[in-house]
């Protein structure tokens, strides 16, 4: 079967390490579109951080995937077609359950990033994003509606593991815990991934998951990886999204995503 749809994670996959996308990768996705291949950009971003990486295609109005499925945005309209998040009664367990293991949670909803007070963290985190923190004091812990998306980082593995162990084990039948890169561990509502919103698409383009080529690197990227028909990891990927590609590319650095689609689809 042809491949009819591309899905293209950014960070660490298209983008360069400085967050850049280069002319070549450009001009490459523009001539695949051009050819009527339909591209989804599909990321953990948050929409107004996407927005600005995604306008640098020149793609006209296409879906962006961010919040990592929570959310699908149509990049030209603004228009959202799909949000989903965690109950806010859910997310409030979550917040609690973080406060008396001393963890620092950062929740995003409404589009809007909010933790209790400022960390000195900040700053590290601020490439990925495009708004800093709102500041709710105690009001923190009792949002009143769906959170999209539960966000702590830890510097080490073992914090890391902690926090997951701890979150799947209390509220597992709930939320989806994943490791999106760096020093993150996202929480989603249970069933929200990349390839959740990705099949939403395809029934709006009637297209089947043997059509799709996609392009990831991270934990967040693996069940897309697994239902696309032609799925690539990068070569800088984490080893748990290699183990659910088909075939891997060369790196993020190297420009692997476009030299992959233009030798497979363009030339």
């Amino acid at each position: 079967m042809s491949i009819r749809l591309i899905a293209i994670d950014l960070d660490g996959t298209l983008l360069h390490d400085d967050m850049t996308i280069s002319t070549y990768s450009r001009d490459v996705i523009r001539r695949a579109m051009e050819k009527g291949y339909h591209i989804v950009i599909a990321t953990g971003r948050m929409w107004d951080s996407a927005k600005p990486k995604v306008d640098l295609l020149h793609l006209g109005n296409v879906p962006v995937i961010c919040y990592t499925g929570a959310w699908i945005m149509m990049s030209e309209t603004e228009e959202a077609i799909w949000k989903d998040g965690i109950d806010p009664k859910l997310a409030r367990d979550i917040f609690l359950e973080a406060k008396e293991k001393d963890w620092v949670p950062t929740g995003f909803w409404n589009g809007h990033i909010y933790m209790e007070k400022p960390t000195g963290t900040e700053a590290k985190y601020q490439k990925y994003r495009t708004q800093t923190p709102i500041y709710l004091g105690e009001d923190f812990y009792h949002p009143k509606d769906k959170v999209t998306r539960i966000v702590f980082a830890d510097p080490t593995q073992e914090g890391k593991d902690a926090i997951r162990h701890d979150l799947e084990e209390k509220f597992g039948d709930q939320i989806d815990v994943i490791y999106p890169g760096d020093d993150f561990v996202d929480i989603h509502k249970k069933g929200i991934n990349k390839a959740q919103a990705l099949s939403y698409l395809l029934k709006q383009f009637h297209i089947q998951p043997e059509e799709i080529m996609a392009f990831g690197n991270t934990e967040n990227d693996v069940p897309m990886l697994q239902m696309a028909g032609a799925s690539y990891a990068v070569a800088n990927a984490d080893e748990v999204a290699k183990r659910a590609a088909k075939y891997t590319c060369e790196s993020n650095e190297d420009d692997g995503v476009a030299k992959t689609i233009e030798k497979a689809l363009l030339l």
